[in-house]
């Protein structure tokens, strides 16, 4: 709070206020948060409870019937005469009967899943086979008893529910299962939750593992047979978790979903079967009791608020409104105002504080003039000096410093800068502002001239103003000027200790326009301009400086590189010949031939170093002009790779181009010259093996080729230097492997002749890949739609391995 001490009283009274607010309404806030938050949870946690309540009772009954249907799966395994049977289903229909459950058919499979026994009998039972039900299957597989989700019953086809448990052991000791097909919504479930009401737009829903609405209580729709919930996959996955939750629906539809509404749901697994109670009712009528309360509780907040404002108003008003007396006063005083007095403001601690500031006032008066002159002085040196340094352009620099200099002297009508030129007895005339003179021009100095209405300023010795005034009278003599001029005063500028011009201000009014506060303004800003001049000459001569080293430099790089490249083929020229021609030895026809090989191979390699080197020429001089035609990049690459894979027997190539990828307009023995040189490239510096990738596609209004490989890779340092001529990583790879340097920087100069860019992306030790793109602006619309369409996609339109 280091800073209350700085406010006003003004802003402190207005800062306690708003405090005072702000924690109110913070803490008015919060609780009813915290209270719209609890009648929030209170009324999920009563639908929550409801779903459970419905669960257990479900789970009450479905355990029931299945502890019913295991009695009599004993009773049928331990007597297995059909009479007895029949006898048994009856009973075990009567007791579902009593514990209002509704069964649309009872059914004894064996070990397989047949059907031996049934009621109603079907005749057409006779070849179903019913372990293609899940349940069913599983139960027979485990033993176990189960509850199904719902399915549809053999022969009729209707919505039902199986209880399956373990039946019988017949003679060879084989296991049968005995099912029960219910229907749930003419069952005690369905008669248990229709009473429900929740309001006009809740109801509840009973779903299967599946997501499929086993019953469902109004005014939800009617239920159709088989009918999916909106949220299967969520609603299986709560299944499947077990554990009751609540909470709005709205957030788990898919995103091409269509929400109708918005829903609060809560939902309950069952623990006796895989299913699921729903309770869901719109959200807007669930949550009204909640945005009542939220509304009520915001009125009494905007209410109170108000109250509070009103009383502070009141209380603050007195020293307000004096603060704005003092604040008002302030600011006439910071805006320049010295003579308006402060209003007397009473006896208290305001009132002296306006009576101290009145007697600021008095003496700030006194003192203003003379810090308005400084002030002004300051400025005025501060913007000259950022004119100065704003540009190198040290003509303009000078025009700008003159119209400057003439803004800020209160006497001036115009101005000019006079240098000494290189002519003996010349001056040049190079800025001039106010005045009618022809600029720039040159000025011939005028021996023992006197103009009385001149002053010279600045600390400078005797002989620099007696040169400045020597230059000075020389402008004067113009007639343009001396025509019109009353007054003038200079100022020297000086370099190196030499007199080098005059930075002269002229007075069309009167003789005594130019005070001495003008003179010593004028004066700094002379020094300035010599500075300027001086720093200009400085960064001139390093500018040369500089050029003649790096044409130096790459002077003695080219003759060292070319010098380089040309001797190791010439070496071996000069051997084999010279062994030739020798006298004294006798060369059989196989070897004469194989040295005439070797010299025909190296004289290739120096025809080749030639043809790259006026390449490189004709392409810096912007001589190479491509010849552009309808091109198709993956032919070209497929091609390059065809040639190259039989001198890389490691590496496999793989071609990745859209499968639409558009025709260009290009140079074909340019392109093939460049995807040559970056493949070579990859197979050189990945002396191992691996893959190397040639991908294109279409980015915008442009093909993106690129070509990788997995080889040492580039550092960082040198990435920026690969494309310039003769440069070759330092590195054990490199030194072993020839070279010229020359093969990236002509890709580079054929790229951007067709208006495309170069550029690589390496990691050390996992491989490089270089990158260019070709412009598609010959294109027609369509194909450049095509392309850009299937230009992210990836396609191997061919693989070739070494």
């Amino acid at each position: 709070m280091r800073f209350v001490p700085t406010l006003t009283l003004r802003k402190k009274v207005a800062l306690l206020v708003a405090v005072g607010l702000l924690l109110g309404v913070g803490v008015f806030s919060f609780l009813s948060i915290q209270a719209v938050n609890q009648s929030t949870d209170a009324m999920l946690q009563e639908r929550l409870t409801i779903t459970l309540l419905i669960a257990d009772y479900a789970d009450e009954v479905l355990g029931h019937a299945l502890e019913e249907l295991e009695h009599y799966s004993r009773l049928i395994g331990s007597n297995g005469l059909e009479d007895e049977i029949e006898q048994q289903m009856n009973a075990l229909e009567d007791t579902y009967s009593r514990m209002s459950i509704s069964t649309l058919g009872i059914f004894l499979l064996d070990q397989e899943g047949g059907v031996v026994w049934s009621k109603p009998d079907y005749p057409e039972l006779a070849d179903v086979n019913m372990s293609s039900y899940p349940s069913i299957s599983q139960s027979l597989e485990s033993g176990e008893a189960c509850i199904s989700g719902l399915v549809s019953a053999p022969v009729t086809g209707t919505p039902a529910v199986f209880l399956t448990s373990a039946a019988r052991e017949d003679n060879q000791g084989t296991r049968g299962m005995l099912v029960v097909a219910i229907d749930l919504v003419q069952s005690s479930i369905s008669g248990f939750i229709q009473p429900i009401e929740l309001g006009v737009t809740g109801y509840v829903e009973i779903v299967d593992q599946n997501g499929v609405v086993i019953a469902r209580t109004e005014p939800g729709h009617e239920l159709a047979p088989f009918e999916k919930s909106d949220h299967p996959d969520r609603f299986a996955a709560l299944i499947n978790a077990g554990e009751p939750t609540v909470g709005t629906c709205h957030t788990c539809h898919e995103a091409e979903q269509q929400v109708e509404r918005r829903d609060v749901l809560a939902f309950a697994p069952l623990s006796s079967a895989p299913w699921g109670v729903v309770i869901r009712q719109a959200e807007e009528e669930a949550l009204a009791p909640t945005r009542e309360l939220r509304q009520r509780l915001l009125y009494s907040g905007v209410g109170l608020l108000a109250v509070a404002l009103i009383i502070v108003v009141i209380i603050t008003r007195d020293v307000v409104g004096r603060i704005r007396i003092l604040t008002t006063a302030s600011q006439r005083i910071a805006e320049g105002d010295l003579t308006s007095a402060v209003a007397p403001l009473g006896k208290d601690e305001i009132g002296t504080l306006g009576q101290t500031l009145d007697d600021m006032r008095t003496k700030l008066k006194v003192s203003y003039n003379d810090l308005e002159q400084r002030t002004k002085e300051l400025s005025s040196l501060l913007t000259v000096s950022e004119i100065l340094t704003s540009t190198p352009d040290l003509a303009n620099i000078l025009d700008d410093v003159v119209a400057k200099a003439v803004e800020v002297t209160l006497g001036a009508d115009g101005g000019a800068l006079v240098l000494r030129s290189a002519d003996e007895g010349k001056l040049a005339l190079h800025s001039v502002t106010g005045l009618n003179v022809e600029c720039p021009s040159e000025i011939t100095m005028t021996s023992d001239a006197e103009v009385s209405l001149l002053v010279v300023s600045g600390p400078a010795d005797e002989l620099t103003k007696a040169e400045a005034r020597n230059i000075c009278v020389a402008f004067l003599q113009l007639p343009e000027v001396r025509a019109e001029a009353q007054s003038a005063v200079c100022s020297p500028i000086v370099h190196k200790g030499q007199c080098i011009g005059s930075l002269i201000m002229v007075s069309h009014r009167d003789s005594g326009a130019f005070s001495e506060s003008d003179l010593r303004l004028l004066q700094a800003i002379a020094d300035y301009v010599g500075i300027a001049i001086e720093r200009a000459r400085l960064a001139e001569e390093a500018e040369e400086a500089r050029a003649l080293r790096e044409a130096d430099r790459i002077k003695s790089q080219f003759i060292s590189s070319v010098s380089h490249e040309l001797r190791t083929p010439l070496t071996s020229i000069k051997g084999y010949s010279s062994s030739l021609l020798r006298q004294d030895v006798s060369w059989n026809e196989e070897t004469k031939r194989e040295f005439i090989q070797t010299i025909d191979e190296k004289a290739d390699e120096l025809r080749d170093l030639i043809d790259k080197l006026l390449q490189m020429a004709r392409l810096e001089a912007g001589a190479l002009e491509p010849q552009k035609e309808p091109l198709l990049i993956p032919r070209l690459a497929q091609k390059v790779v065809e040639e190259m894979a039989s001198r890389a027997k490691k590496h496999e190539f793989v071609l990745e181009f859209a499968p639409s990828l558009p025709v260009v307009e290009a140079d074909v023995l340019h392109l093939e010259q460049v995807l040559c040189n970056l493949v070579e490239n990859a197979v050189k510096y990945s002396p191992e093996g691996g893959r190397i990738v040639i991908r294109g596609e279409v980015k915008k209004d442009r093909i993106v080729v690129s070509v990788s490989d997995e080889g040492e890779g580039i550092s960082p340092e040198d990435q920026d230097k690969v494309f310039e001529r003769f440069y070759r990583v330092d590195s054990p790879l490199t030194r072993g492997t020839p070279g010229s340097g020359l093969g990236l920087s002509i890709a580079k100069g054929h790229v951007e002749a067709h208006g495309g860019e170069i550029w690589l992306e390496s990691t050390v030790g996992k491989g490089t890949t270089f990158y260019f793109t070709l412009p598609l602006d010959g294109m027609e619309s369509g194909e450049q739609e095509s392309g850009q369409e299937t230009g992210n996609g990836k396609e191997d339109f061919d693989s070739i391995g070494g």
